[in-house]
């Protein structure tokens, strides 16, 4: 017997909305059925529960990691603006794409060769 792409389709829609069930259940379950132990030493509830999740996302260091290899934890690169003529922006954006890069490392390592380069004399 062969499943068409109709029935796969069908068969696909059904395991998502079994899926979101399932998620939907469990949930449920968490917010009104689920019991935690009296004197647990892992189990957070309220404010407690909020302030241990911010405090493993803080050692965590969440978030996009610094440009600077010599930054401390949670400092942030500085961030300049440039406004570039029209020809010059559309071609930083091509070479970003021919070498499957983004703009701004294009632009970073320009500007990185432009000062090294100038920084000498």
């Amino acid at each position: 017997m062969t499943t068409t792409n109709t029935g796969v389709a069908a068969q696909m829609e059904e395991a998502m909305t079994n899926k979101k069930k399932n998620y939907d259940e469990a949930a449920d379950w968490a917010e009104h059925e689920m019991t935690l132990p009296e004197n647990s030493k892992t189990a957070r509830r309220g404010a407690a529960a909020a302030e241990a999740g911010r405090a493993l996302l803080a050692r965590a260091h969440a978030g996009r990691p610094s440009l600077d290899p010599q930054a401390k934890p949670g400092e942030e690169s500085p961030r300049r603006q440039v406004r570039l003529p029209l020809a010059v922006s559309e071609q930083v954006d091509a070479l970003a794409a021919a070498q499957g890069r983004r703009a701004a490392e294009v632009m970073r390592d320009a500007i990185t060769m432009y000062v090294n380069e100038h920084a000498s004399r």
